[in-house]
């Protein structure tokens, strides 16, 4: 680390500085997001206007300031050399960890208040673990045709989730999840090892299932003795994924919430509780049906101004953009979206370096995963998790987390032809 650490200068922070006058700088993404940030909070301020007395809580201000702390904060995430990032990749990663950890001991469910800040650890160990990730599997081209060479990285990504898990926090914990397939496949991993990694998550969707499961058993079988891997690959495939069959209905009675299970039980037909947990989503499909090809108008929503719609201005914003701008409305942020994903999916590309390409494409991921989650979960495909749609929902730690996000995809953009 100091031979890396001792080879930056401030000259180095200077040329950094002069993304914002060269050609370096990803104007199309930076304009998407910005965009996407003023639709953000126009919604917002529709959400929170009141018919009767004319005026808006003031959570939109709120919103607009935490939205230039962002800006402050992608600005200094562009000028940090690359170097850096991977340098500090563990010790950024390990802090992370040690603020989860405290969260459990000091803080209040998945906030550490210091001072009149309130922080959300869990939403920087994303940012940390998409990092220490890429940089273990840069670190001498590791290896991936051997199964042992998975251990490390999967515990890298274990120790927040479990840690997230018990806050509780099981939309977030997924997020952690899915970044394991994408960096794999990435960097080089056999489409073998990848159906070995997900096993356990179909045999945990199984496991409720026994016909299903022993579907899956015998199809686990069959692969292995196709392809005849070594003992000991076997031996832990085997070994795991009875532990999750067994696991797995012990969990559902004794460590899930009854509000997880309720969110879980309602997304496969949210109409056993109407007045409960299957309300939300119903009153979302009604504000999105309602909204037709052009919506009802700019703070003319009935489903969110007679407070039908829960949390319009957090979980399910997106459904308030689809009562008042309709299908247009909706089309326009969907396109957004997939121009920001797409833009992500191209540094990674045209990156040189190992690491800042694995970096992008984690950082892509995570992006992708809080839309389709947060989008699925207002039209009912998906469960409803909590997870914010990205730089349009009330928040935060999850705007600047966000633009920290991007601050670092800029500087990856502006750096795609080094090598280091």
């Amino acid at each position: 680390m100091r031979s890396i650490t001792s080879n930056l200068s401030f000259f180095e922070v200077v040329v950094s500085l002069s993304l914002f006058v060269r050609r370096d700088l990803d104007i199309g993404l930076l304009s998407a997001i910005c965009l996407g940030i003023g639709v953000g909070i126009t919604t917002i301020y529709s959400a929170s206007y009141n018919w009767d007395s004319g005026l808006a809580s003031n959570i939109y201000e709120k919103q607009i300031l935490w939205a230039l702390f962002g800006f402050i904060a992608l600005i200094i995430t562009m000028v940090i050399p690359l170097k850096l990032f991977y340098a500090f990749a563990y010790v950024s990663y390990g802090l992370t960890v040690t603020l989860l950890i405290l969260v459990l001991e000091l803080g209040d469910r998945r906030w550490l208040n210091v001072g009149p800040i309130h922080i959300q650890p869990s939403e920087l160990a994303k940012i940390t673990t998409v990092l220490v990730l890429a940089r273990f599997l840069t670190y001498r081209n590791r290896d991936l045709t051997r199964v042992r060479a998975f251990i490390p990285p999967l515990l890298f990504v274990l120790v927040p989730i479990l840690l997230v898990f018990k806050q509780p926090d099981l939309g977030t914990a997924l997020v952690f999840s899915i970044l394991i397939l994408p960096m794999f496949f990435w960097a080089g991993a056999k489409p073998l090892h990848l159906f070995f990694l997900i096993s356990p998550a179909l045999t945990l969707i199984c496991a409720f299932h026994p016909w299903m499961l022993v579907a899956v058993v015998i199809l686990l079988i069959g692969i292995l003795f196709h392809e005849r891997p070594r003992l000991f690959t076997t031996s832990i495939l085997l070994l795991v994924n009875l532990a999750v069959a067994i696991a797995a209905p012990y969990v559902w009675e004794n460590k899930l919430h009854d509000y997880q299970k309720r969110r879980i039980l309602t997304f496969l037909d949210p109409n056993i509780d109407k007045l409960g947990a299957g309300y939300q989503v119903i009153q979302s499909k009604i504000a999105i049906g309602s909204g037709g090809l052009k919506g009802k108008g700019f703070l003319e929503g009935t489903q969110t101004k007679l407070a039908f719609l829960p949390e319009q201005h957090t979980d399910f914003i997106f459904s308030v953009i689809c009562e008042e701008f309709g299908f247009l409305g909706a089309f326009f942020v969907l396109v957004l979206f997939v121009f920001i994903l797409w833009r992500a999916l191209s540094i990674a590309v045209q990156t040189k370096n190992r690491f800042s390409s694995l970096t992008a494409i984690g950082l892509a991921t995570i992006l992708f995963f809080h839309i389709f989650v947060n989008i699925g979960m207002t039209v009912g495909i998906m469960p409803v998790t909590g997870l914010p749609l990205p730089f349009l929902t009330y928040g935060g730690s999850t705007l600047i987390t966000n633009m920290i996000l991007i601050g670092l995809l800029l500087n990856i953009y502006a750096n795609r032809y080094e090598d280091y």
